[in-house]
């Protein structure tokens, strides 16, 4: 059964191959002794020789155009090899479709045919004076002035094209084209290089699409978002922050009434939520109340680290609520006047 090879890749080394192997046999049938007849009588013809000597000169010439075309392929292969790769990711820039053509500059009849009646006017024919200059009178200067400012033409329009495209340098038409390669491996390589461009895209495209499904994963009280084509963020929800409550304290007219405040709410004070109101203080829990008002105060100042003051503990008198600050008034007996909440405490 004769070797049959369908692959394109190597039929032309084949044919070569085949062509090489006859050569060689031709070379190596031609060195072989002439046969001597074996019938009584007969004789050597010595055409014989000469026969010989022939076919060992077509012999060496078939190998010798054997060796040329081996030469000429490998340096054919080669050549298309370094086009392709020399093509093989790189883009170029196609203009883009024409969306509106350019609308040329046209002339205004109407506007052509006044300006040339206003300059009859002003330039009037032999004979036509007295009328021109008449009817020159009646018109206002703001009527000349307007027709002199009429366009003749309108205005050219050029054409509008879409963005230009960034494509690809290797294209499936090349495989077309008995020009673009020289040799069936080089046709293989360009059909390979092609699919190999055409899964790149398909897997670019395919990146392109996951990042525009994926959502992004945010904290409580942030915005869940996917990205869009034009690299824009679309929004897809928007996550509540999870309230955290604290126990804490405040002073109420002078009483101390304990709660809870959402430390993540924007306005944390504002959130306090009422507990329980404790019974009335004694002088200890007064004083300990008065100075945690003092600490409270002087961070306070401290945060604003501006014009930074300091101040002294005096504790309030008896009967002044925790929390009421000492006004510049004083009672006709000298007694220092507080406030809280709009009213007025004076000590014991």
């Amino acid at each position: 059964m004769p070797d049959i090879n369908l692959s394109p890749l190597t039929a032309e080394q084949s044919a070569m191959d085949r062509r090489r192997k006859m050569a060689e046999a031709m070379q190596q049938q031609s060195i072989l002794p002439i046969e001597m007849p074996t019938v009584p009588g007969a004789k050597v013809s010595h055409l014989q020789g000469l026969a010989k000597i022939l076919q060992s000169y077509v012999a060496n010439k078939n190998l010798e155009k054997s060796n040329a075309e081996q030469k000429q392929y490998e340096a054919n292969t080669m050549d298309d090899f370094a086009k392709i790769f020399g093509l093989a990711g790189q883009r170029e820039t196609i203009p883009g479709a024409v969306t509106s053509p350019a609308v040329p500059s046209a002339p205004i009849p109407e506007n052509v045919a006044r300006q040339a009646e206003l300059a009859r006017l002003d330039q009037p024919e032999v004979g036509f004076e007295a009328q021109a200059a008449i009817g020159r009178n009646l018109m206002r200067p703001q009527d000349v002035q307007q027709i002199q400012n009429l366009p003749t033409s309108t205005t050219a329009v050029p054409e509008v094209r879409a963005p230009d495209q960034q494509v690809p340098m290797l294209k499936v038409d090349m495989l077309r084209d008995p020009n673009f390669t020289k040799t069936s491996a080089g046709r293989i390589m360009l059909a390979q290089a092609l699919m190999q461009q055409r899964t790149q895209e398909q897997a670019a495209a395919q990146r392109a699409l996951e990042a525009q499904q994926q959502i992004h994963i945010t904290k409580p009280g942030e915005t869940a978002y996917r990205m869009g084509a034009n690299g824009v963020p679309i929004t897809v929800l928007s996550t509540p922050v999870q309230p955290k409550w604290e126990h804490t304290s405040k002073f109420v007219n002078g009483q101390e009434v304990t709660g809870w405040v959402n430390t993540n709410a924007p306005d944390i004070p504002g959130s306090f939520v009422q507990g329980t109101i404790k019974p009335e203080m004694t002088e200890p829990q007064r004083l300990d109340a008065q100075l945690k008002q003092y600490a409270a105060d002087v961070e306070a100042i401290k945060s604003q680290d501006v014009n930074r003051k300091s101040i002294q503990f005096q504790p309030l008198p008896k009967g002044v609520p925790v929390g009421a600050k000492r006004t510049s008034g004083k009672t006709p007996d000298g007694k220092d006047v507080y406030e809280l909440n709009g009213k007025k405490y004076v000590g014991e």
